[in-house]
């Protein structure tokens, strides 16, 4: 978990709109899943902190998507397991396209190399 706390918030708004419509229009999750998911997006944009362990992001996330829920009279049942797995999915996701530069690096290294091999073998 500290490894998002160190995230850009600007990379993290692009991703969150890419995430929103892989969910909604790719994926056609239902609404409560949808909800949890971006629960998750919710509370990583706003901590201003480093994040504690896991487990107390996730446990505090559900408690405040319960009480908005509740304030805004939605029906909305979830298990915190549920919410849980869902959170652990989300939290990975944003790992893997949000926070980890450093293999989004390599990879574009390795790309240019194969491209520029390629235009070498071309040219002899």
């Amino acid at each position: 978990m500290n490894k998002l706390s160190h995230m850009n918030f600007d990379k993290l708004g692009k991703e969150r709109i890419k995430r929103e419509h892989d969910l909604l229009m790719l994926n056609r999750v239902t609404d409560r899943e949808f909800e949890s998911r971006m629960a998750i997006w919710d509370a990583l944009s706003l901590a201003s902190a480093p994040l504690g362990e896991a487990k107390q992001f996730i446990e505090s996330t559900f408690n405040k998507l319960q009480n908005d829920i509740i304030q805004a009279r939605k029906e909305f049942t979830m298990s915190f397991s549920d919410f849980e797995v869902m959170a652990a999915e989300e939290i990975n996701y944003i790992r893997v396209n949000v926070a980890d530069t450093k293999s989004q690096k390599i990879w574009y290294a390795l790309i240019t190399v194969m491209v520029l091999g390629t235009v070498a073998i071309c040219m002899q």
